[in-house]
């Protein structure tokens, strides 16, 4: 079953529902959810920091750059 369909069946399933309780308690579930993906968006400025000293390193010097090809080869004999 994909993901499309399983949010289907539950929607389909919640419209019925007449519990309050349980309603709150799957909108503090959605809630919860929500802010979790929201905080894993964010990616820490150390980590940008090394992703911007990289590209200045290759745009002060492209020649460091490998061929996508002899990249793959050397990954390979490893």
């Amino acid at each position: 079953m994909n993901i499309e369909t399983k949010k289907s069946e539950i929607i389909e399933r919640f419209r019925h529902v007449e519990d309050e309780a349980l309603i709150d308690t799957i909108r503090s579930l959605l809630d919860y959810a929500s802010k979790k993906e929201i905080d894993n968006q964010e990616i820490p400025e150390e980590y940008k920091k090394i992703v911007m000293d990289r590209l200045d390193k290759v745009r002060n010097n492209p020649d460091r750059l490998m061929d996508w090809d002899k990249a793959k080869e050397s990954l390979k004999k490893r």
